[in-house]
Order: C-alpha cells, then structure tokens, then sequence
C-alpha cells in the first residue's frame, strides 16, 4: 500500500524553530528579521503567488519599489520546495552590484552564511556551492551559462528581476527562455518589475498570470 508523504509547506517552515539547512535552532537575529519581513506588502500575497507559479509556467509579477518582492519572492519559492532533487532557484539582476547586496542580505534574512546554501554569480566572481539552493546571477552570466547547459536543467525556477531596465541582456535572455519554457515543462518563470507594462509580456509569454503588489514600505512624496 503506498503511504502519501507529509512535505512541509513553506508556512511550517518558517515557523520552524530549526533551520532546514543547516540543522540548527535560528538566530535571535533571525527572529527580529522576520518580524519585519512579515510587514512587508509582499508577504500578503505569498499563496497567491504559489498557486499562479503551481499552476501557469509564467508568471507576472507587477510590485512597488520597497514591497519586498526582490528579497522575498524567490525565499517564498525555496521555502515551496523548488530548490530541491539538485535543482536552484536562479534570481537574475541587471547589475552585479545589486546580485552581491541581494544576496547577502537574503543570506542574513535565511540565517545561512553567504556562499553556501544562498550564493552569487558575477563576472569574475562565483561565490556558490554544492549545497547552494538559491543564486542570484547577472542576466549576462545566466546567458553565459545557458551556452554550456542550453535548457538550464539546474534550474527548477528563474526569476527576472528588473524587467523593465530592458538591458540586452534581459531582452535576449526572455527570448531563450520563452524557447526553453517550451522544452521544459517543469522549469517555472516569475517576471518581475517595479514599472512594467504588464499586458505587453502577458502576451509575450502566452498569458501570463499576472500579479499585483500595491504599497511601499515607506511613503514617497513628489515634488514637482
């Protein structure tokens, strides 16, 4: 008789009080970050945005700057059990700055040193591991990396930060995944920007969900 397996959803995780990676009871500092997380706009829309990633290969994200959704959005996708069986979740941003800040304070945030379980890729630079789970990369290196493994099959999730900047990087990189997208039925895209004309890549990518995150984490006034 086969025995249905109990997985950990990504909310029994993060109420955990051992870290699923590196065994240990978290941080105290760990506690106080996620008090904070919690706060954010983004944090209200995590099942939604599971069930759009479940269902559909591509998905929309539309979000305000300081909602949340660059460091949030690819822990909710490692937490939903997609950095598993030797598969990443890969977060690709336009500059390398911003790939090396991200992902030290995601490190912090998960409680795991840098390099390990939560690294980066720039040019020159490759500060992941075996045990890595989540990779922020610059779109140029995943395009580097896509000339050796042309269906990204260390992937199970890519997320495109940034959308919007339009480098040439990005633009090419969202032609070859729409085409691997088509090869790959397990591997799942999340698009996301701060401004974005949403219905033009929608339709780019066949009626994508799209997903909306109102609200900023500080007020923003304009003056003219």
């Amino acid at each position: 008789m086969k025995r249905k397996l109990d997985v950990p959803s990504a909310a029994d995780k993060r109420s955990s009080t051992v870290n699923q990676f590196t065994g240990r009871p978290f941080s105290d500092r760990y506690h106080a970050i996620l008090a904070k997380r919690k706060q954010l706009p983004v944090h209200q829309f995590l099942d939604e945005l599971l069930a759009n990633v479940k269902r559909a290969q591509t998905t929309v994200v539309e979000g305000e700057t300081g909602s949340g959704k660059t460091t949030q959005i690819p822990q909710f996708l490692v937490d939903a059990g997609y950095a598993t069986n030797g598969k990443m979740v890969c977060c690709t941003q336009p500059r390398r700055v911003a790939a090396m800040s991200i992902a030290k304070r995601v490190a912090e945030e998960m409680d795991v040193a840098l390099g390990e379980h939560v690294g980066y890729t720039i040019r020159f630079e490759d500060l992941t591991s075996a045990s890595t789970a989540l990779k922020f990369a610059t779109d140029g290196m995943l395009l580097r990396e896509a000339m050796t493994d042309p269906f990204l099959e260390r992937y199970s999730v890519i997320v495109l930060d940034e959308a919007h900047e339009r480098t040439l990087a990005t633009d090419v990189l969202m032609g070859l995944l729409k085409e691997v997208l088509s090869q790959r039925p397990d591997l799942r895209l999340v698009v996301m920007s701060a401004t974005l004309d949403a219905a033009k890549f929608q339709t780019y990518f066949s009626g994508a969900p799209l997903l909306k995150v109102p609200g900023r984490t500080f007020p923003v006034e304009i003056f003219y």
